[in-house]
């Protein structure tokens, strides 16, 4: 990985495909202070950024909510940051497709058995979630399988080590792995924060994915400004739960503590969640949260038996009531006993370190 003095000069290596086009959306944005004439020209940068992507967006159409969202973007006013939460120009090179096109869902995804399948998973559901026009989301992917329990206790650092080939294989697959030349994995600060850029043939198929993202980068005006330059190119955080510095999105920004205002911009703009895949003990059941966009949250817990079952799910992220209510009505249909259960927790987690009374706090 490239060192870390390397990493300011990586960042500002774009190719001139794509210092042309944040060239022009910043022109667009100077321009929006001068009134209706600003809304023209901005128009028209808009059009020179989405000719070029018509031949390679042929998979990915956008809706027709998320293409009304071209006329926030033409607003004179609006924030780098509310702009880039969104991919409006994006949506004006598929227009030509919508009627071809439906919005045909693929079947639904369930907790997946091993790590390439989850990578797949969790790559297919941020493009959904890029179609539908965020640019800017958040993931969280199940490391266990890689840092073992016996390993915990190394820290971070081994997260790190341990889980990399994990998410460089989540980046390939984007775009569904297509049109790419390298990923290029740069540490970004004095611990484990770490860019992983996706080099794509097309520039503006370019990604970048930052992975176990703590709070002091994410909010440094060195990567404000990153984010702010990928335009209309995908962005995604991943594991900021288990960072060095670790925050949460729906948090709003109270992880940051003193820096609370730019952490809620950051969690504004992040706040798309489109995979979440995480295991933990919990109200002595094995528990797993698992979501892939577009489709609602979900409650599994491991039975009496060793099978995964679900017990719920939610539009949002479930809260502790929520989970709670959950597993008491599978209780009592199925006749579970609390020794039962608690038989099999003390059984199965006599040897883990990380149980959590509440999962809201993991």
């Amino acid at each position: 990985m490239a060192p870390l003095l390397e990493v300011p000069a990586a960042l500002c290596r774009l190719s001139a495909a794509r210092a042309g086009a944040v060239a022009m959306a910043s022109s667009a944005r100077a321009a929006s202070r001068r009134g209706h004439r600003a809304c023209v020209c901005r128009a028209a940068a808009v059009a020179c950024l989405v000719l070029p992507l018509s031949a390679v967006l042929s998979n990915f159409v956008w809706s027709p909510a998320r293409r009304a969202a071209l006329q926030d973007q033409l607003w004179p006013g609006r924030s780098s940051f509310s702009i880039a939460r969104r991919s409006p120009g994006l949506a004006r090179a598929a227009q030509a497709q919508e009627e071809d096109d439906d919005d045909i869902l693929p079947p639904r995804p369930t907790p997946p058995n091993s790590t390439e399948a989850m990578a797949l998973q969790a790559a297919e559901a941020v493009m959904r979630a890029y179609r539908d026009g965020y640019t800017r989301q958040s993931v969280r992917l199940n490391l266990d399988a890689a840092a073992s329990l016996e390993d915990s206790t190394k820290g971070v650092s081994y997260l790190l080590k341990a889980s990399l080939p994990i998410v460089k294989s989540f980046a390939t697959k984007l775009w569904n792995g297509e049109y790419l030349r390298e990923v290029k994995a740069s540490i970004v600060d004095e611990e484990v924060s770490t860019l992983l850029y996706r080099e794509a043939e097309n520039p503006l198929m370019d990604a970048a994915v930052m992975f176990l993202p703590s709070r002091d980068v994410v909010t440094s005006p060195q990567f404000t400004n990153f984010f702010d330059s990928m335009g209309d190119r995908l962005v995604v955080l991943s594991n900021s739960e288990q960072a060095a510095a670790n925050w949460k999105v729906e948090n709003r920004g109270k992880d940051f503590y003193t820096n609370s205002e730019s952490g809620l911009e950051i969690c504004k703009v992040f706040d798309q969640r489109s995979y979440y895949y995480y295991q933990l003990p919990f109200n002595n059941w094995q528990m797993t949260f698992f979501r892939a966009y577009p489709f609602p949250w979900e409650i599994y817990i491991e039975d009496l038996s060793y099978n995964l079952v679900k017990v719920g799910e939610t539009e949002g992220k479930p809260t502790y009531d929520q989970i709670i209510a959950f597993m008491d009505a599978y209780e009592e249909e199925n006749g579970v006993k609390a020794y039962q259960k608690v038989g099999k927790y003390l059984k199965d987690n006599q040897q883990r370190p990380d149980a959590d009374a509440n999962p809201l706090a993991a």
